[in-house]
Order: C-alpha cells, then sequence, then structure tokens
C-alpha cells in the first residue's frame, strides 16, 4: 500500500507518494513528461523520464504534478487547499455572507490576507489599526476582520485578524464584516481563507418525531449609512427604502445655525414663547432638531430623531431626514448622520 506525505513548497502544496511510479508532471507550456519524480530541493523538480534521461524543472514552470497513487499534487497559488473555502472581502457590500453553515460547537479557522485603502486615505490589513473604532464592532480595531455567525446583525462577533480558531457560538450562516463606519470610496481587498477543522452532528429526531423547522436567512442584509443633512433645506432624501417592521437606528451630531445667532445640535434648541406660534414640522420638541418623515410629505407624520433613535418601522416608505423649522433661510450647517437598517425576519 502506498503512503502519501505532505510538503508546502513555497505556496505549491505538494502531495507525494513515497512509493510512486509512472508519475506525469504537466508544464505550464502545455508539455507533459512521464517518469518518475525523484525528489523537489530547491525550487526544483528532478524527474528521470521513461527514456531514462533525467530533467530538471523549476516549480514555477509546473502547472500541476499527478502521481500513479492517483490526484493532484500540487495546488496552484492562491487555490484553496482541500477542505478550505476562500471569500473575497472589498468596497462592494458591508457584509459578506459566506455560504457556510455552522453548527454550535464547530471548530473555525479563518487566516486572512490583504490591505484596504480607505476613503480618508488611511490603510489597514485585516489586523487592523491601532485606533480602536466604537462601531459597528465597540472596542475592536479600525479596519479588523470580524466574523459573526447566524444572522450579519447578531449582537455577539469574533474578531479575526490575520489568523484565528473558534468555535462556533450558534447554529447558522458565517458573515465576514471588516471593522470600518463606511466602505464607500474604499479600495482594495481582503481574502480569507475559511476552514472546518471539526463539525458537530446534528442532535438525533426521536422516534416518529420531525427535524427542527429550517429557518432561512432575511435576503435583505443589514445596510449601514453615513449621510449629511443640511440645515437649508427641509426634507433630504436618504435613498433608503424601509419596510414594516424594520428595527431603524439613527444617530447624529453637529451644530448648526436655526437664526442668525442661535445655535442648536441634533436634539434642538430651547422652545421660546414665539416659537409656539409657529407651525413646525414636529411641534412639540425644540426647534432645529433633527427630524424624519416616512413616506411622502403631506401624508406621512413627522416624527423627531434627535441625537439618537431606535425604533420600529410602522409602514413601508422612503425615510427623508429634516430640520424641525419653517424659516430655512437663515439657516446655516449640517447634521452628521449614521443610519443602520435592520431587516425584519420574513
Amino acid at each position: 500500500m502506498r503512503r502519501a506525505r505532505g510538503l508546502l513548497l513555497g505556496g505549491l502544496v505538494l502531495l507525494v507518494a513515497t512509493t510512486a511510479s509512472a508519475d506525469t508532471l504537466k508544464r505550464k507550456n502545455g508539455q507533459t513528461l512521464k517518469g518518475k519524480v525523484e525528489k523537489y530541493a530547491n525550487g526544483e523538480f528532478y524527474i528521470r523520464l521513461e527514456s531514462g534521461d533525467r530533467m530538471i524543472i523549476a516549480a514555477d514552470n509546473v502547472e500541476s504534478v499527478e502521481f500513479d497513487s492517483g490526484g493532484f499534487a500540487v495546488t496552484p497559488p492562491g487555490a484553496p487547499a482541500p477542505g478550505e473555502k476562500v471569500v473575497t472581502l472589498d468596497s462592494s457590500q458591508e457584509v459578506v455572507a459566506t455560504g457556510i453553515h455552522l453548527r454550535k460547537g464547530d471548530r473555525v479557522r479563518i487566516t486572512a490576507s490583504g490591505q484596504m485603502t480607505f476613503a480618508d486615505g488611511r490603510t489597514s490589513g485585516p489586523a487592523g489599526r491601532s485606533e480602536i473604532e466604537s462601531w459597528p464592532f465597540p472596542g475592536t480595531p479600525l479596519g479588523m476582520l470580524v466574523a459573526m455567525v447566524g444572522s450579519p446583525t447578531s449582537p455577539t462577533y469574533e474578531p479575526i485578524g490575520e489568523y484565528k480558531e473558534f468555535n462556533a457560538p450558534s447554529d447558522g450562516e458565517l458573515y465576514l464584516q471588516i471593522n470600518v463606519r463606511s466602505l464607500a470610496g474604499a479600495k482594495g481587498a481582503y481574502t480569507a481563507r475559511i476552514a472546518q477543522l471539526t463539525t458537530t452532528a446534528p442532535s438525533s429526531v426521536p422516534a416518529g418525531g420531525t427535524s427542527p423547522p429550517v429557518v432561512s436567512q432575511p435576503e435583505r442584509r443589514t445596510q449601514r449609512y453615513e449621510l449629511t443633512v443640511p440645515s437649508e433645506k427641509a426634507w433630504t432624501d436618504t435613498g433608503i427604502d424601509l419596510y414594516e417592521g424594520d428595527t431603524l437606528r439613527i444617530t447624529a451630531e453637529g451644530t448648526i445655525n436655526y437664526t442668525t445667532s442661535k445655535t442648536c445640535g441634533p436634539d434642538g434648541g430651547k422652545r421660546e414663547w414665539g416659537d409656539l406660534l409657529k407651525a413646525l414640522p414636529v411641534n412639540d420638541v425644540g426647534r432645529g432638531a433633527l427630524v424624519g418623515l416616512i413616506g411622502e410629505s403631506g401624508v406621512a407624520r413627522a416624527f423627531l430623531v434627535g441625537s439618537k433613535l431606535d425604533a420600529t418601522v410602522p409602514a413601508k416608505g422612503r425615510l427623508f431626514l429634516g430640520i424641525n423649522d419653517d424659516n430655512l433661510d437663515n439657516n446655516k450647517g449640517s447634521f452628521k448622520v449614521r443610519v443602520e437598517i435592520v431587516p425584519a425576519r420574513r
């Protein structure tokens, strides 16, 4: 019986059969050589051909090697090893669904490489930068690769960096994300290589019983946006469409002038007696406050957003943000707003 042993040779995964003969070496130029691969040394294959001639072939010129025990002996650089999946993270999506479904307790290994350059010019690899980010993964280095299991909005997450082995905390699909507030304008990519080291067997089904129902993940993923809401405009169309049951989370910061001399933050300024005569979008909150509207103006009712809002969307509609004021001509400044939409389960 032949036994195989594994060698890692500068990015080439080589499986060598210790008693193999009639091996086949295929060169990148299309040439196929048959004979006996005698050894690999210093980045070169030594092969004795069936004719008796001996050749030395540089590994860089080798596409694959098959030993007579069967199977490919060389995996090209960058290709996944057996049982491994390669996933790319770039600026095209905030959260990446890996398609790998885990059971609670499964052991997973993730190794990552690559570089991202964010819109502000800062660069990072999967291990992250020295700055600690407060959102979306509090206390985690800016730019670090992070994993979630079960949902892209799971309250628990696993910081990965360049290498991490961990046990799945729950059943569900594995998701990956980069810890940065926004990927808009980012360039570059991370490459994550994922391997399931151990698999937990599903619980047995009692005789006469039925398997537990399969819970499908929502098709829509968590959406995050960063917006600027100018004080000189009544309503700003965010371009965000909401659905009934979605969770809407908004945080805002900044200072505006709602008169030539009065300023306020997103929660609005103190109401004075003259303000009580005004017809504001939301009459019972401070003038200049950040307010919202879901649907069309004149049909939908405006509501206070302020510096922080966490609410369930009551009905389907487009999200608009605006300033709680009836006279915008003397307003100046804008609010910086972050919006997070957690889709309702359907």
